[in-house]
């Protein structure tokens, strides 16, 4: 049975309602949406969520970041971060990072895509990064989000970006439906999510073959944490389970991707477990699928 926790569905209408506020004060001072999304990404860099009461109101607040002693320069600027790699605990320099909007403009360019779907697509970060970094150009733009908060920022910050062919909608991986857009009968979609089903205790299991009809021919790209739940690679990986099952983030992605392929839903042809990069205890992996009408 499809399941997420209320708090954690509360969590991100809240964190995403106090990115919203940041982004169209960019707006307001003149960014399009890109400098907008660029200028924010700079101050969370330096800034972390947290939600605290203040007379039983619930607030979210960014508040800044502590760095580690010794680990930084002259300017305030962090030298290095802590991630985890092949499920080993590592140190990499702040500034790496897995580009991996670069990589879906680079699928995107190997075919003619007509259109570009992202679920869970928060204020719509990856779809401006991809079409303002070379992304097909006559594409159409779409961003499912479970939050309304995000689907009104992302709104219009597509206002903003010249140019692009962009809507937002209401998503819900536990009630996955994407009936209006395989209307418009694209011949060629790709779809992604990045770290938005993490937090989604289970994914429906019907999730691939909703997603897989969105178009005559779909692929499917994912970065999202399922790694400890195919293989244990080392000691990361472990405390990555662990992390999982007290917050009771996901527990069967890769069940369920693994169900669709021996259905004949989907077929799998990538898959890379803990490629790193971001939270030590939440390391990205990534699957690759397509299919076929």
């Amino acid at each position: 049975m499809a399941k997420q926790e209320k708090r954690w569905q509360d969590f991100y209408e809240f964190g995403w309602k106090a990115r919203s506020e940041l982004l169209e004060e960019y707006l307001n001072q003149g960014f399009n949406a890109f400098g907008a999304i660029k200028k924010f990404e700079s101050f969370e860099r330096f800034h972390e969520m947290n939600s605290i009461s203040i007379q039983g109101v619930k607030v979210t607040k960014f508040i800044p970041k502590t760095t580690e002693q010794g680990n930084i320069t002259g300017p305030n600027i962090p030298i290095f971060k802590p991630t985890s790699m092949s499920g080993q605990i590592c140190k990499i320099p702040f500034y790496s990072d897995f580009n991996f909007s670069n990589l879906l403009v680079d699928i995107l360019n190997q075919d003619e895509y007509d259109c570009v779907i992202e679920l869970g697509c928060g204020y719509g970060r990856n779809l401006f990064n991809i079409f303002y970094s070379g992304g097909p150009i006559n594409a159409n733009y779409f961003g499912g989000e479970f939050t309304n908060s995000g689907v009104e920022i992302a709104t219009k910050l597509a206002k903003k970006a010249k140019g692009m062919k962009a809507k937002f909608f209401h998503f819900n991986h536990l009630e996955p439906n994407l009936d209006f857009i395989a209307k418009k009968k694209f011949k060629k979609a790709l779809v992604f999510t990045s770290h938005s089903i993490e937090q989604v205790t289970q994914i429906n299991e019907n999730w691939f073959e909703v997603v897989s009809k969105a178009a005559d021919f779909v692929r499917g790209v994912h970065l999202e944490p399922f790694g400890f739940q195919m293989k244990e690679l080392g000691p990361a990986t472990k405390l990555h389970k662990e992390f999982f099952a007290k917050n009771s983030w996901n527990q069967n992605f890769a069940e369920v991707f693994i169900k669709a392929q021996n259905e004949k839903i989907i077929s799998l042809d990538g898959l890379v477990l803990e490629i790193g990069f971001g939270d030590p205890v939440n390391p990205g992996s990534l699957l690759f699928w397509y299919s076929k009408k």
